[in-house]
């Protein structure tokens, strides 16, 4: 194998260190997936003994590896992800390796077409309904914290990932604060940008009841002597993280008469969907939401279209009844 093949791995690192440097806010997951891809690729490379390095790095490799991908029954979902991953892959390692047998371009390859799937978006009522029930169900106090976990979610739209990193007190190093006084919330999002979002009366009011009960869970702990602490924390006292929150919403979930699988993304795109509803200010949804370009906020102008498209279907005498 080329000389390159001799420090692939370190060129991963490398490479997932200049990516975290760009995007500072990159989820972990994200960096997880890359890397994920990324070794995937070099491992097959690394099975094919017989041909070079500079065979192995080539638009004909590469066609050949999702190929292969394909015949694992990989999704169509999948396939995109690992063929972006590639070819930014490829763009970077050009300019690092500078080695013109390395320059290879990917753009002629196409993935496959994907469906262009709206964000599920919970209805008003189904709202309303949600959080009835979760108030009515409250048994501990990790009931409590989850309602005021839920309510800050809708009320704000903030990312999972920017929801648990919010403290309360805030110190220097926190990545985002909580005002009661001001009823507002200030996170660091992607792009390391802060934005600050109003919430609303009732997210203040669970999240007031929820910090009686943290203090006590803090204090029984014996961690309450920290300058910034976790708005919500775990039965440990200590940060509730992203997967937690996930397992939270799977539990309530099950509890829910939604027809839908309750998720926080799905809390961010109902919060989206009725700001837009009822104010047709996109340019407002995309800072509330932190969108660096418009047409990331876009498409709930297209789910906003199939609310009201639902609504006719449902109401006008001469629509066409959907089953």
């Amino acid at each position: 194998m080329a000389r390159l093949d001799n420090r692939s791995n370190e060129l991963v690192d490398e490479y997932l260190k200049s990516f975290m440097s760009d995007y500072r806010s990159g989820s972990e997951n994200t960096i997880r997936a890359i890397k994920s891809d990324l070794s995937r690729f070099l491992a097959y490379s690394h099975s094919k003994k017989s041909l070079s390095g500079e065979k192995v790095f080539t638009e004909g490799f590469v066609l050949e590896y999702i190929a292969e991908l394909r015949r694992t029954g990989l999704s169509d979902r999948s396939l995109s992800r690992h063929l972006s991953t590639l070819r930014k892959w490829f763009s970077w390692l050009e300019v690092v390796a500078k080695d013109p047998k390395l320059k290879i371009s990917l753009s002629h390859i196409k993935g496959p077409r994907l469906p262009n799937l709206l964000p599920k978006a919970l209805s008003v009522d189904e709202i309303d309904s949600f959080f009835l029930q979760r108030k009515k169900s409250i048994k501990s106090w990790i009931d409590c914290r989850d309602v005021a976990l839920f309510e800050l979610a809708y009320s704000s739209g903030v990312r999972v990932s920017e929801l648990v990193s919010i403290d309360e007190p805030a110190g220097k190093k926190s990545l985002g604060s909580l005002s009661l006084d001001k009823m507002e919330v200030e996170v660091l999002g992607k792009g390391a940008k802060w934005r600050r979002l109003p919430i609303g009366e009732k997210a203040k009011d669970a999240i007031e009841v929820w910090l009686q009960y943290r203090e006590q869970v803090l204090f029984e702990k014996g961690d309450y002597t920290r300058k910034s602490i976790p708005l919500f924390v775990n039965r440990f006292g200590k940060r509730l993280s992203v997967r937690g929150v996930q397992r939270r919403f799977s539990i309530h979930s099950l509890q829910s008469s939604s027809r839908l699988s309750i998720t926080p993304h799905m809390l961010r795109h109902s919060f989206a969907s009725h700001i837009l509803q009822s104010s047709k200010n996109l340019r407002a949804v995309q800072e509330l939401l932190g969108h660096a370009n418009v047409t990331s906020t876009q498409i709930y102008t297209k789910l906003d279209y199939q609310f009201l498209s639902d609504v006719y279907d449902k109401s006008h005498p001469r629509a066409k009844k959907k089953k």
